[in-house]
Parts: C-alpha cells; sequence; structure tokens
C-alpha cells in the first residue's frame, strides 16, 4: 500500500468548515471510482489545531489516479481549494510513502480496518545501515505488545518523498485506556523497553517525535 500524507494547521474556528470540506472531497473522489481507506486526525499534542489527513492507496498507480483527478476535474479541483482553504497558507506538506510492514499481515486498502479513534504516530530517521536492526527490533516489539494483551493496529511506513531514511510508526486504539496500556508496559516492562530502545537507536538521535491524534473523520 501507499500513503499520501496532507498536514497542516487549521485556521482559527474553521474546523467544523475543513471536516464538512474533506468529507465532500473524500465521497467526490470514491463516487470516481478511486478507492483508499481515508482518514482525518486531529492532534492531542502539540498545536492542538494541527491536522493529518490520510489517505492509502493499493498501488502508486491508484495514487496517481487521485493526482491526474485533481488536474483534470475542475469539480474535483475546486473541491480541495475548499479544504486547503481552512488550512494556514505555507503550514501545508505533503509527502508519499510505502508501507513496509502491518499488524494485520499483507493486505489491501479495502481490507484494512477502518481507522480507530486514536492514533500514536512516532517518525523519525533509520540510520544508515541500521534498516535491519530497525526492523528487527520493532517487530519484535510489537509481537511482545500483541502477547501481552495491547490491543492496536500498527503500521510501519518507509518515506517515498523528501529523506528516504525517513520512518513513520503508526499505533491505531479504541481507546484511550487501551493507549495508556500501551505506555504503562512500556514503562513497567523491562523486557519490552529493551525492544523500544534498540528501535530508537536504529534512528538518527533528535529525528524522533511522537505526537497523539483522534480520529475526526
Amino acid at each position: 500500500m501507499y500513503r499520501r500524507l496532507i498536514r497542516g494547521i487549521v485556521e482559527r474556528g474553521q474546523t467544523g468548515e475543513l471536516l464538512a470540506a474533506a468529507r465532500v472531497a473524500f465521497e467526490h473522489q470514491d463516487n470516481r471510482g478511486i478507492r483508499a481507506r481515508t482518514a482525518l486526525w486531529a492532534a492531542m499534542t502539540g498545536p492542538t489545531n494541527a491536522v493529518s489527513i490520510v489517505m492509502d492507496f493499493n498501488t502508486l498507480e491508484e495514487l496517481e489516479r487521485l493526482n491526474d483527478l485533481a488536474t483534470q476535474d475542475s469539480q474535483f479541483a475546486g473541491i480541495w481549494a475548499d479544504v486547503e482553504r481552512h488550512l494556514l497558507p505555507g503550514r501545508t506538506d505533503a509527502s508519499i510513502h510505502r508501507l513496509s510492514y502491518h499488524s494485520e499481515g499483507l493486505i489491501s486498502a479495502e481490507e484494512a480496518t477502518a481507522p480507530r479513534r486514536f492514533l500514536r504516530l512516532m517518525t523519525g530517521e533509520v540510520l544508515p545501515g541500521k534498516g535491519r536492526e530497525f526492523v528487527l527490533s520493532l517487530s519484535e516489539a510489537l509481537r511482545y505488545q500483541s502477547e501481552r494483551g495491547v490491543d492496536a493496529t500498527t503500521s510501519v511506513w518507509s518515506a517515498l518523498s523528501g529523506g528516504t531514511n525517513g520512518i513513520a510508526i503508526a499505533g491505531e486504539f479504541d481507546s484511550m485506556a487501551e493507549l495508556e496500556r500501551f505506555d504503562d508496559l512500556a514503562l513497567q516492562d523491562a523486557e519490552f523497553a529493551r525492544f523500544r530502545r534498540a528501535t530508537r537507536e536504529a534512528m538518527a538521535f533528535l529525528t524522533t517525535h511522537v505526537e497523539l491524534m483522534r480520529n475526526v473523520l
């Protein structure tokens, strides 16, 4: 799968209008035969008016169809312009990512579960030559947390634009209580802490950033 991620800051008092505009955009592209797992996440940490618009596609060709629609369909272009109108100018960033790991195995965008209520997103850069260590430590940590009853949908995405060592680890949870169970495990379980430390040590120092978000669309 491939992910198109748009990050931005909502204009003050424009959240409701942004959600309405994004809903229209998602419905329009779906009606034009473009299938994608879509979600809009609102920040719970950092700037609380920050948002992330996520669209997952089975192939790059499907993603490119969306880009073609935006350039060839004036109605669709106008719809997305309305979405962007509610975001602060100069604060929007778009990026493309490839799925490297999914806790549900090899799946398509259609087979993926619907977005859960809360998202813990860790982003950063993998150190050159540390890709194998990163994948190994991460897979061990995810297996361990699953065996300890932490219910989460986890995916790992590698950057295709910007810094090509960029990585994003997305953990989706159904409740804050479940997310807190994950944090408690990290604090109280030495073995889990060891796995997570190994993962972070394979990432470039000071590039790691953690955000919490809630699903709003």
